[in-house]
């Protein structure tokens, strides 16, 4: 089996709303919770301003997290069908992935539950 086929076997489970990708968007967003929560400032580190102006690669980092979070806030806007989208579409745009995978994470549940119904 080829490797772009045995990728994408791998992500068949991740191509539609169910319980893998809830797990995958709880596990994301568990990790980014304990990051912050652990990953305080330590002794000895720049901090954020003296590492932007000293780090050009930190300073393209720091774009592309914001260019990321853009593509992933429009991406709920004109693929979210709950009325959650827009204010977390929003919100990503401030605090990233903090709002947008909770959001993602809802508008999955909210399909599942109405493919359950039908």
């Amino acid at each position: 089996m080829p490797f772009s086929d045995s990728v994408s076997a791998a992500a068949e489970k991740y191509r539609s709303p169910g319980p893998e990708r809830l797990k995958l968007y709880g596990s994301l967003f568990a990790m980014l919770v304990l990051t912050a929560i652990v990953g305080r400032k330590r002794s000895g580190e720049l901090g954020t301003r003296a590492t932007l102006k000293q780090s050009s690669f930190a300073r393209i980092m720091f774009m592309d997290i914001g260019a990321v979070s853009t593509l992933g806030a429009l991406y709920l806007v004109l693929n979210g069908k709950t009325p959650v989208r827009v204010p977390a579409a929003l919100a990503t745009l401030f605090v990233g992935s903090f709002a947008l995978l909770p959001a993602l994470a809802y508008e999955d549940w909210v399909a599942m539950q109405e493919k359950n119904n039908e």
